[in-house]
């Protein structure tokens, strides 16, 4: 397997999460969107959207990390990914929950507080920054609930899912909502997915610190 990325993009970072949780190889290409290398056409022919991620797995050109996520869990035998018809709805239902709910939010978030000052940028228009954060309180409220009785998505073991929605998480630190508060249980999961050993092998820290590489 290929996959193509860059360390510093949530997106590929679910996918990392994901093959470091399930203990698989792969091969990274790294593709540095900040010098806009996934502008060439090179890439273009790789994803003619020019994002990442992408996997490449045999034949198959695979985009979008949630599409990704579900496909490893299908065709990779996991204890991360529930295996009954039911439950594997349950775990589709989170993806598509943090697709609708959380991941533009907390990007415009992230971009705004977090990468823009960084890269010397200018931000994106306040009033769109307050409606997203705006935007995540009834999302965070679900999810806080949610968690009351189990550790995880699914229940007590990590998910694919989890990889999916503990990084868009991941991106509210450092943000005028990082510290969650008002939503603790959602802050110790979070927490939770920081501390495996996954996050790390995954170079989690690559969206938090942009200087990492």
């Amino acid at each position: 397997m290929r996959l193509y990325t860059f360390i510093h993009s949530p997106s590929p970072l679910k996918v990392r999460l994901a093959l470091a949780e399930m203990g698989l190889d792969y091969e990274a290409v790294e593709v540095n969107l900040f010098r806009g290398e996934h502008q060439t056409e090179a890439f273009a022919k790789v994803n003619p959207h020019r994002k990442v991620p992408v996997l490449e797995d045999g034949a198959l050109l695979l985009r979008e990390s949630n599409a990704i996520l579900s496909y490893l869990g299908r065709t990779r035998d996991t204890p991360r990914w529930p295996n009954v018809p039911t439950s594997e709805a349950l775990a589709m239902q989170w993806l598509f929950f943090e697709s609708a709910n959380l991941a533009s939010p907390c990007s415009t978030l992230w971009w705004n507080d977090m990468v823009a000052p960084v890269l010397g940028q200018r931000g994106i228009d306040e009033t769109l920054v307050r409606q997203a954060a705006i935007d995540l309180e009834r999302p965070l409220d679900l999810l806080d609930a949610h968690l009351e009785d189990r550790r995880f998505l699914m229940g007590h073991s990590l998910s694919l899912a989890d990889c999916s929605v503990g990084v868009s998480l991941m991106m509210l630190i450092g943000t005028r909502l990082g510290d969650l508060q008002r939503w603790p249980r959602v802050a110790a999961y979070r927490d939770a997915i920081r501390r495996r050993a996954s996050w790390g092998e995954a170079h989690g820290e690559g969206i938090l610190d942009l200087r990492l590489s």
